[in-house]
């Protein structure tokens, strides 16, 4: 099933290696809806300006498959070890490219936002889909979540890192994580996983420069890419923003340029 994985890959990344995908899977968990009512037209917007793939949850995926036109799509989803082949079945009926799941390393389940499990359940059920997914070539990226979303104080540059590790160690093929905060100690993450990262976007952020300098620096010291979600649909010019952020990715713009392209 190598080349069955390969092809997918390659709907979701370019020829560099790179990736630029837009996370719109919020409303499968969160209240946080409110620029994904018109989920299709976020859609249209971002892939005609540049972005890779859109991350989306099943129903979203499904009213995509009109407006998706060459973008990639990562089915984002939750899973127990009894859902593992039901949910990889759906992805392939889907016809999406690959699948993301969460794990939360040392998350308690009185610490968990949703109280479904532990942490060590969600990396066990991670590896039990991603080997599922190498039975049938189907890219798998694990979003590592050190502690849980709730516990903010466990997102140190070095429990990022560990975390990021053990995400890779569940047999996943990419992993989605925090950018720690400078290029140092993301370098630290890097060199300690198996394999590529991109970061995801976080909270709303409200300076463009911030978020352009956040994304050229990981990309400067070997991010694979970005995940990000409510900086870009939540944005006032979401086309503007997603083709600066893809020149930063693909074509190593300067901060300064990107700038420009949003105003």
């Amino acid at each position: 099933m190598i080349k069955q994985k390969t092809l997918r890959t390659r709907r979701l990344f370019r020829k560099n290696n790179r990736a630029l995908v837009v996370a719109m899977d919020h409303a499968r968990v969160f209240d946080t809806v409110t620029g994904l009512k018109d989920s299709n037209h976020v859609i249209r917007t971002v892939i005609s300006a540049g972005a890779d793939a859109i991350l989306t949850p099943y129903g979203s995926t499904i009213q995509a498959a009109e407006v998706l036109g060459n973008g990639g799509c990562w089915l984002s989803v939750d899973v127990t070890p009894e859902t593992v082949v039901p949910i990889v079945e759906t992805a392939i009926r889907l016809g999406v490219d690959g699948i993301k799941v969460e794990v939360y390393p040392w998350c308690t389940p009185e610490d968990d936002y949703f109280k479904r499990f532990s942490g060590t359940d969600s990396v066990l059920n991670a590896v039990c889909l991603a080997g599922e997914c190498q039975k049938w070539g189907i890219p798998l990226m694990v979003e590592s979540i050190p502690g849980g979303w709730p516990n903010t104080e466990m997102r140190t540059p070095e429990k990022v890192a560990a975390a990021a590790r053990v995400a890779s160690e569940t047999g996943a093929d990419f992993i989605k994580t925090f950018y720690t905060g400078d290029k140092k100690s993301f370098k630290v993450v890097l060199d300690n996983c198996s394999v590529p990262v991109l970061i995801l976007g976080g909270p709303k952020i409200d300076s463009d420069r911030a978020i352009l300098e956040m994304v050229h620096d990981a990309m400067d010291v070997g991010a694979a890419g970005v995940t990000m979600g409510r900086n870009i649909w939540g944005h006032a010019n979401i086309g503007g923003i997603t083709t600066a952020l893809s020149e930063i990715i693909h074509n190593d713009a300067s901060v300064e340029s990107a700038y420009r392209l949003i105003q």
